[in-house]
């Protein structure tokens, strides 16, 4: 059984999207390891190509750090701005950084993360967003880039705790 092949997608990911999302990239493993960037072709899903953002991993001894690689058409209109480049930390709030780096930890760790929360940015407090995020490493093993696929709903759409 391979690595990824022991990796579940996380049981609130019902929307249909997550499950293409999540067999492309488990198909793109190669056999007991992650996939890393070089395998992953976002124009190879065409109709998730606008809801894809990609981050960097920065490592700096025990610390992480990261950084918008990539972000689709559909996550920057959501988002209401266009971060490629920028850091995490200098987009958001201390208290909201802090919430993602816990879940990009996970990711980090090889896990599959999924959550349901609003935007963090107060000019687009009317909506949020459903995201999975999964661990991509170019050596197979350790995570140095996160890739995620981001669908926006409406704040009373949000279901609580997940």
């Amino acid at each position: 059984m391979t690595l990824t092949a022991t990796l579940a997608l996380p049981a609130a990911a019902t929307d249909p999207r997550f499950r293409t999302f999540f067999d492309y990239w488990r198909s793109k493993a190669p056999p007991g390891r992650l996939p890393g960037r070089q395998h992953i072709d976002p124009l190879e899903i065409p109709k998730l190509l606008a809801r894809i953002a990609m981050f960097d991993v920065v490592r700096t001894g025990a610390q992480l750090r990261f950084r918008f690689r990539l972000m689709g058409t559909g996550v920057v209109d959501m988002m209401g701005a266009d971060y490629t480049g920028r850091w995490i930390d200098d987009t958001m709030t201390p208290d909201d950084c802090a919430k993602l780096y816990a879940a990009f930890a996970q990711v980090c760790a090889g896990q599959p993360h999924y959550w349901e929360r609003l935007l963090p940015f107060s000019n687009r407090d009317f909506v949020g967003h459903r995201r999975l995020a999964l661990p991509l490493a170019s050596d197979g093993a350790t995570v140095d880039m996160i890739i995620g696929c981001y669908i926006p709903v409406l704040r009373e759409d949000l279901r609580e705790d997940v």
